[in-house]
């Protein structure tokens, strides 16, 4: 199906023409072609703008550009060309705009005719994403130059992302105020509501800091929306990514930046960014070979790539390379930057430069931190080791240790320092200390007095996320755990399976009834465990109506599954501690997004036990 102009409300649109081998062999063009559908295929990871498929492309290949945007309805043509010139390979690659017939870039790449084949991955990714990079530039300049009324969804998405970089609150407002135009246009539109995660979420002005929880609630959220409108953006999953990380949830963190790079993995913006996370993850030496491949990608990158480089070479241990790349770097593009810098200086011996660089952070932080109050002595030291989520204690003792290097002192009253993490909500009432325990195969819980040993059962576990997280919103996918075929589009059960489930269910609700009636717990338990698990394949594997769904659907066999679970365990909960199950039935919200709200402040404890003890 051909695209037209005013289905581009997301974006430009894109052709890409076979490539050309003139005057060359049958071998010759057996590398053309195979170039020209490894680029088709890699551009179509990047969800910023469309790919009109190859074969309508080839179609039309003899035709001009402007013909070429009337016929499919293209933005951009994409012409390529292989040429041999003795033992040597050269591939060129040019965008041109249709509209204006302008060529807008053009790249040209070589290599020896006998190592072509090991090195075409390499060229392929570099033409992808810098053509990328182009056009996103491209579109970007020509919606500065247009009053906003004029533009469409997609243009004013990228106008509100270059909005956040200016680091200012101004701009974070305005920024949310182009990305709700841009959703009034279209509500459904993903990148949009990623740009208004990314607008609460704004690490490039540190502003966010005074009110963490709520705006880490607020990123979470449009960042889960928009995953419902298009899971496969690579983005979204590098900003909820990063949520889970300064929550300091490792583990989800690290499955979303995974996810992020199996979607789209010659995106050097998104490398650059993943790269970043894997410094704080401990894995500084995987965030050097992110680095260094997204300046390959893109050679004409922005500035903000130096700095990252310079944290991920710092803590890989190569202090002279962490300051030859922030030499490079000519702003102050988050908060901290020049403390990383002051702290690389004293590792290598520079204190002079050290203290420059100390003294520059010093400013910045009473400047966008403390809003003009003079820190108090060692505040500025302690906020960076606070905020920053770093996973390994050895990358906070190379901090500590720079900054004992440099004489600044950490610590500082507790009167005095702000609140690190922001905002968390206290709620009025008596604190109440109430506990939740992993015991043996089961657990163990304490409330208002009175023990309850309950079975281990998953609801428990997602039970306890929520508790520890009072107030906090989780969405159902990153409660239920995550299976490499949860994106897949193949039904789950058939017809016969699903009915051949459905009576092994009554079969063992039958058997539990009779085990429970005979005084049988042994074989009740026994029972009641596969119950469990068939009903939980079940409710995975049915939606509305018991119609049969697809494993694509992974928010909403999520939801299903997360509710039946928790609601599950409040039964079992009811059945051994009726005040509890009570408590936990009136203040434990399911659905797409799942959230605890006591009605007053309850501090949960956690423990690890070998037995369950007696109350």
């Amino acid at each position: 199906m051909t695209t037209t102009r005013g289905e581009n409300e997301r974006g430009p649109v894109l052709a890409v023409l076979p490539f050309a081998a003139p005057g060359g062999s049958e071998a010759d063009a057996l590398i053309a072609q195979g170039l020209h559908e490894d680029v088709c295929g890699e551009l179509s990871r990047f969800r910023a703008f469309a790919v009109i498929s190859p074969i309508s492309a080839a179609a039309v290949a003899d035709r001009s550009d402007a013909e070429i945007g009337t016929v499919l309805g293209a933005t951009h043509v994409l012409r390529g060309r292989l040429r041999r010139a003795g033992e040597m390979l050269e591939v060129s690659a040019s965008l041109v705009d249709c509209a204006g017939a302008t060529q807008l870039w053009t790249e040209r790449l070589t290599a020896p005719g006998e190592e072509f084949f090991s090195l075409r991955e390499g060229i392929v990714a570099r033409i992808v994403a810098t053509l990328a990079a182009r056009l996103e530039e491209t579109v970007l300049a020509e919606a500065r130059r247009r009053p906003t009324e004029s533009l469409a969804a997609y243009a004013l998405t990228l106008r509100g992302l270059a909005k956040l970089r200016e680091a200012t609150l101004a701009a974070d407002e305005e920024a949310r105020g182009l990305f709700t135009r841009a959703l009034d246009l279209d509500p459904t539109y993903a990148r949009a509501h990623g740009g208004m995660a990314l607008s609460y979420f704004n690490e490039w002005s540190c502003a966010f800091w005074a009110c963490f929880h709520k705006n880490a609630r607020l990123a979470y959220a449009h960042a889960h929306r928009a995953l419902g409108f298009d899971d496969r953006d690579a983005m979204l999953h590098v900003v909820i990514g990063k949520v889970q990380l300064f929550r300091r949830e490792y583990e989800q963190a690290s499955w979303y930046l995974d996810r992020a790079l199996a979607l789209c993995p010659n995106d050097a913006d998104l490398l650059i960014q993943v790269a970043n996370a894997e410094t704080f993850l401990g894995r500084p030496e995987v965030a050097v070979g992110h680095v260094a491949r997204a300046m390959r990608l893109n050679p004409y990158h922005p500035n903000i790539y130096h700095i990252y480089a310079a944290m991920a070479h710092l803590f890989a241990g190569d202090h002279a390379a962490a300051l030859a790349f922030g030499a490079r770097n000519d702003g102050l593009p988050f908060v901290d930057a020049p403390a990383f810098l002051a702290i690389a200086c004293a590792h290598a011996g520079r204190m002079e430069e050290g203290l420059r660089a100390l003294a520059e952070y010093r400013a910045a932080f009473r400047e966008r931190i403390t809003f003009d109050r003079e820190p108090a002595l060692g505040e500025p030291a302690l906020w960076m080791l606070e905020i920053n989520p770093f996973r390994r204690a050895q990358d906070v003792a190379l901090l500590r240790e720079g900054f004992r290097l440099l004489g600044e002192p950490i610590g500082v009253p507790e009167a005095v320092l702000l609140p690190v993490l922001g905002d968390a909500p206290d709620l009025p009432g008596p604190v109440v200390q109430p506990l939740l325990a992993r015991a043996g195969e089961g657990w163990v819980a304490d409330y208002e007095g009175r023990r309850a040993v309950l079975p281990d059962l998953k609801g428990l576990l997602d039970i306890r996320r929520l508790l520890e997280r009072p107030g906090e919103e989780i969405h159902c996918l990153d409660l239920a755990g995550r299976e490499d075929d949860a994106f897949r589009g193949e039904a789950v059960l058939d017809d016969a399976a699903r009915q051949a489930l459905k009576g092994r269910i009554g079969d063992l609700q039958e058997e539990l009834a009779e085990a429970e009636d005979m005084n049988d717990p042994g074989r009740a338990e026994r029972a009641r465990a596969e119950l469990d698990r068939l009903i939980e394949t079940l409710s995975k594997a049915l939606g509305l109506g018991g119609r049969g769904r697809l494993l694509g659907d992974a928010a909403e066999r999520a939801r299903t599954a997360v509710t039946w679970r928790i609601r599950h365990a409040v039964r079992r909960i009811e059945a051994a501690h009726p005040e509890l199950g009570r408590h936990l039935a009136n203040s434990l919200r399911t659905g797409l997004f799942c959230v605890y709200q006591p009605e007053r402040t309850l501090r949960w404890r956690f423990e690890e036990r070998a037995t369950a003890s007696p109350a």
